[in-house]
């Protein structure tokens, strides 16, 4: 493997070439309904796809053919799992050795983990998204029974399923799922694929090994890891609850009124799943920038979801709360975290809320199709772009109406806010060296 081409390059090239081939196929006329799609609308759902994003610019349902949309199915679960966890899954049952270029490109993808454990990890990845997603199928295809025939019963559930464990928010239903916002069944089941998806597939490894507990396998404490991507899970799921309860309350917005199960899986989806059981267009303002603050943070580290990640917020938060007590870096249960983990947590919050500033500048600049450039238009954009970058997927319905350089703008947010964190906290991390001396300092006035 030549030297140019490291790790992070790697998972982007191997990203890239998926949408390109995939964009391609979806261009068959086999693939596409009876009106057609545009070139450009094919490379958007190729991407939206393979980042498991979920903002289409075409009505998934009817824009394409059955194997168009088992074409997205499968790439969906590509870009969910990564291309690189299939590359060495292949490899590893070809009975073939990845390079260590190859084991550092999926120790970025789903985390920390020893070389010797990597074939491993990538078995138990395989199975516990296959078990799980299987499961979720059976119960939704028991449910789905009631209002359809089974063989369209079997492959809405088969599709929902995956697209919700994968985080992609793609959906077969026009409304999305807003026709089962009260459906207990459906509800549990799309959340429940949606957090187990966004967990890590580490900290699932994790979780499931201390089920398995024996002699041979005493039960440990759970690592730092997974107590800050529980931890942190959970206050996000509670703390977004609440927020948007005050937020449709206080706005007398119609949400509120429409039970604990639509506040419950806005709180959730907006975490990278992009699923919603109410129009977005009927939350109130305050609900949406409650949302788009969920979307940036996003799920956890090598898990099917984007965002900026659980453990960067809660590091950061860590590193706040001991600051406002007078003590310096960031400790949480015991355990500090190392100082270049908080630096490259910062450089990571600041590159993306910059990439997403110029985005959404670039965005109102660009306006959208019908040359309408109202100040209301700035927080369906806004919202735009924040959806795209955080590959969550929930629209206020602008995405469609998107000039041709919008819609390019939107591509490149979904394949940045896949791929870019991940290329980015690698560069970092290569690049943080001590250079052994330190300049003088000089103070600046703060505040």
């Amino acid at each position: 493997m030549p030297k140019w081409l490291t790790p992070s390059r790697l998972v982007l090239a191997s990203f890239a070439l998926f949408i390109i081939l995939g964009a391609a196929l979806l261009s068959l006329p086999a693939m596409q309904g009876p009106e057609g799609v545009a070139p450009l609308d094919c490379l958007f759902t190729a991407t939206s796809a393979v980042c498991v994003t979920g903002l289409i610019t075409v009505d998934t349902a009817t824009a394409w053919s059955s194997w168009g949309q088992g074409l997205i199915l499968v790439m969906l679960q590509a870009g969910g799992l990564g291309i690189m966890t299939f590359s060495v899954a292949l490899l590893y049952l070809a009975r073939m050795r990845p390079g260590p270029r190859t084991h550092l490109a999926l120790k970025g993808a789903l985390g920390p983990v020893p070389g010797g454990e990597i074939g491993r990890l990538v078995s138990d990845v395989l199975m516990y998204t296959f078990l799980l997603e299987g499961v979720g199928a059976a119960i939704l295809f028991v449910r789905f029974l009631a209002d359809f025939p089974a063989p369209t019963a079997g492959a809405l559930a088969v599709f929902h399923s995956i697209s919700a464990f994968c985080n992609a928010g793609f959906s077969l239903f026009g409304d999305n799922l807003v026709g089962y916002a009260t459906d207990p069944t459906v509800n549990l089941v799309i959340l429940g694929l949606v957090v187990l998806g966004g967990l890590g597939f580490v900290v699932l490894r994790e979780l499931v090994g201390r089920l398995r507990r024996s002699p041979e396998n005493p039960r440990r404490r759970l690592s730092l890891q997974a107590r800050l991507v529980l931890f942190t899970t959970g206050a996000l799921i509670v703390g977004g609850m609440v927020a948007l309860l005050l937020a449709e309350w206080l706005g007398k917005g119609p949400a509120w009124q429409q039970g604990p199960w639509t506040l419950l899986f806005q709180a959730i989806t907006p975490r990278t799943a992009g699923f919603n059981t109410v129009p977005m267009g009927q939350l109130t303002n305050a609900s949406l920038v409650v949302i788009m603050v969920l979307m940036f943070i996003g799920a956890s580290p090598g898990s099917c979801g984007g965002g900026i990640k659980t453990t960067t917020i809660a590091v950061l938060w860590s590193l706040a709360v001991n600051r406002l007590r007078g003590r310096s870096g960031a400790e949480a249960w015991g355990r500090t975290v190392p100082e270049r983990q908080v630096e490259m947590a910062l450089l990571l919050v600041l590159g993306t809320a910059a990439t997403l500033l110029v985005a959404v500048v670039l965005l109102s600049a660009v306006g959208l199709a019908d040359g309408g450039h109202m100040r209301g238009d700035f927080i369906s954009l806004a919202f735009e772009a924040t959806s795209a970058l955080g590959t969550v997927g929930l629209s206020l319905g602008a995405t469609p109406m998107l000039t041709p350089a919008g819609k390019v703008i939107i591509i490149l947010l979904m394949f940045l806010g896949r791929l870019g964190p991940l290329a980015f906290v690698y560069s970092v991390a290569q690049s943080l060296r001590d250079p052994g001396y330190r300049l003088a300092e000089e103070r600046v006035i703060m505040g």
